[in-house]
């Protein structure tokens, strides 16, 4: 079976490209084309392993006019992904099977909710990462998703096990944290995260994630200059992310709509408590005293004094929440699991 993937795969903190890269890394007898782009040495040296592996094809995108593929799958609907999905089933003479990934709720303020739904309708078979977003899918697009796979986390490399010291110095950020993790835009609502340190100016308040050149964007870092407890880190590669959950307080993460998110499997997985909003897929994996807690964000003083608890907790306490909330991710979101579920979903697409 010859699968195209029409993303760049060698991007380790991007979410979509992990989810694809991670199945294709445990179904050998797949063959998997897809593109490259690194941005950080990370990705290059991590590439290099990935393109090396005997069913990973590196290809450009005049292949898919050169080469018939099985199944074109993708996760996003840009119009790149659009594109080559449909090039790719009118040069196999409509052979090519299509599977899209459903990776984040549908909402009408997004740029590409049209393409969103365009695929949805397109694609012979379709998947949702949660079920927040298999039934967002049915509501907005009238098509019920042929199948729920949950998004995972690497166990290996979000390991408290794995984490190596941190060079706090250099990134300027005093012990104890709180961390948040995701692009600085409205539906990840940084601005809670910076209201909240008003609260706590005693503690730093360290953002990592990237920032789009606009006036939003702008406004955002202008947010942010305000606070002298705020350290804006911008994107980062995974092994500076996991190093500081290792070393965080907490994971505050107010997003209001989501897929799956990967930044709180992988802080959960550090044993790190998440903080979060009961809006989108966030009851879907946080569960309170387990992996997290759900606190509704008008009320911010209810989530500093959960911060103020946190940092109340003995040693023991610690370790004791970071061994339930790591055995309680792992067994849902092991990368393992999910990708003998989307070797099962490429054999129903080819049949569809």
């Amino acid at each position: 079976m010859r699968v195209l993937l029409p993303i760049t795969l060698d991007r380790w903190r991007q979410s979509v490209a992990t989810g694809l890269r991670e199945t294709c890394l445990r179904v050998p007898d797949i063959s998997f084309y897809s593109f490259s782009h690194p941005l950080f040495e990370e990705d290059r040296i991590l590439g290099e392993t990935l393109w090396a592996r005997p069913n990973m094809h590196l290809v450009n995108p005049f292949t898919v006019f050169l080469r018939p593929f099985d199944i074109v799958h993708h996760a996003s609907s840009t119009n790149r992904n659009m594109t080559l999905a449909v090039l790719a089933r009118v040069r196999a003479l409509g052979c090519c099977r299509h599977l899209f990934t459903a990776s984040i709720q549908p909402f009408r303020q997004d740029a590409w909710y049209r393409h969103y739904g365009l695929c949805v309708r397109l694609a012979h078979k379709v998947t949702a990462v949660s079920r927040t977003v298999a039934d967002s899918v049915k509501k907005e697009f009238g098509r019920s998703v042929d199948e729920v796979i949950l998004n995972g986390v690497d166990l290996n490399f979000f390991s408290p096990e794995a984490a190596a010291p941190v060079a706090f110095d250099r990134f300027q950020i005093r012990k104890p944290f709180v961390i948040f993790a995701g692009c600085l835009e409205p539906r990840k609502r940084p601005d809670v995260f910076v209201k909240l340190s008003e609260l706590l100016p005693d503690l730093d308040f360290v953002m990592l994630g990237g920032c789009s050149d606009t006036e939003e964007g702008r406004s955002y870092l202008s947010l942010i200059e305000q606070r002298p407890n705020v350290k804006y880190l911008g994107l980062q590669p995974r092994s500076v992310l996991r190093d500081l959950y290792a070393n965080a307080l907490a994971l505050i993460f107010p997003s209001e709509i989501e897929g799956l998110a990967l930044a709180v499997l992988e802080a959960q997985a550090m044993g790190l408590p998440v903080i979060a909003q009961p809006k989108t897929s966030m009851s879907e994996i946080v569960f309170d005293g387990t992996t997290g807690w759900l606190l509704p964000v008008r009320e911010l003083d209810v989530w500093a004094n959960k911060i103020r608890e946190l940092l109340a907790w003995s040693e023991s306490e610690r370790k004791a929440y970071a061994v339930r909330s790591r055995e309680a991710t792992a067994r849902r979101h092991s990368w393992d699991l999910i990708a003998q579920q989307y070797r099962e979903i490429y054999s129903a697409t080819q049949r569809a």
